[in-house]
């Protein structure tokens, strides 16, 4: 009923750590890797869980040379044979709730997509004493900053709330995600917006998009990851989210 995509680069070794997260997931049966052109041991990382986890599907995907995360996404999807779609990265544990809560959340409420709580653990935190801290968000702040028009991941709010969009660990339907496209034009840099730009454009034409405090993805710590992700210089960080946020403004208004 579910597949989960997950695109990689040269990250075995944190693989190793979540995946047992993915397998045990309730309504999965497809598991889709797919290795941006890694040199390290993610095939053998994916081929040890597909012995694991027999009674689920494992697809492992290796582009030639590196095409970025939101190609990967994409090569993912069109490889996927589920009716829904869980996008997953290779650094976040999925609360053993995750993909069944999302699902209901999606059905009962007539949404396009639905996310849980996405945030960090603290160094040397496990990811048990991490929810159980986090709980429904810890600032006292907006969810949505509309001037940045940015999620604010820690605010704290009860329920399920509806947004122009949410962060990269989601679900919905493959059909619709087909329709509206996955953009591969963020594939160099930190590539700020990368996850948001399908999201928006559904929200655009009515969709309805939520997060819901049922659930939670817990991210790894910095310390844990050596490379990867939005781990770009300072300046470097400012001048991608300047430039991919002038590309999807002009898209979406």
């Amino acid at each position: 009923m579910i597949s989960i995509i997950i695109p990689t680069f040269n990250r075995g070794y944190t693989l190793s750590q979540v995946l047992d997260s993915y397998c045990r997931q309730k309504f999965v049966h497809e598991l889709i890797i797919v290795d941006d052109g890694g040199s390290d041991n993610t095939a053998d990382i994916v081929d040890e869980f597909s012995r694991k986890y027999s009674q689920i599907k494992t697809v492992y995907l290796r582009n030639e040379k590196r095409k970025g995360a939101p190609y990967s996404r994409r090569r993912g999807l069109l490889a996927a044979s589920a009716e829904f779609i869980l996008f997953s990265d290779d650094d976040e544990f999925l609360e053993e709730n995750y993909a069944e809560v999302c699902l209901e959340k999606l059905k009962s409420s007539r949404a396009d997509i639905v996310s849980g709580r996405h945030f960090s653990r603290n160094r040397g935190e496990s990811v048990a004493c991490a929810i159980a801290r986090f709980q429904t968000g810890d600032r006292d702040e907006p969810p949505f900053d509309f001037r940045f028009f940015y999620i604010n991941m820690d605010a704290r709010f009860q329920g399920d709330i509806e947004l122009p969009f949410t962060h990269a660990i989601f679900l919905a339907q493959r059909e619709l995600l087909l329709k509206y496209d996955i953009d591969t034009f963020y594939r160099r840099g930190n590539g700020f917006r990368e996850e948001s730009d399908i999201q928006a454009k559904i929200y655009s034409c009515g969709g309805k998009i939520i997060m819901t405090n049922d659930t939670h993805c817990v991210h790894m710590h910095d310390s844990e990851k050596k490379s990867g992700g939005q781990r770009v210089g300072r300046f470097a960080y400012v001048f991608w989210s300047v430039y991919y946020s002038s590309y999807f403004f002009k898209k979406i208004l």
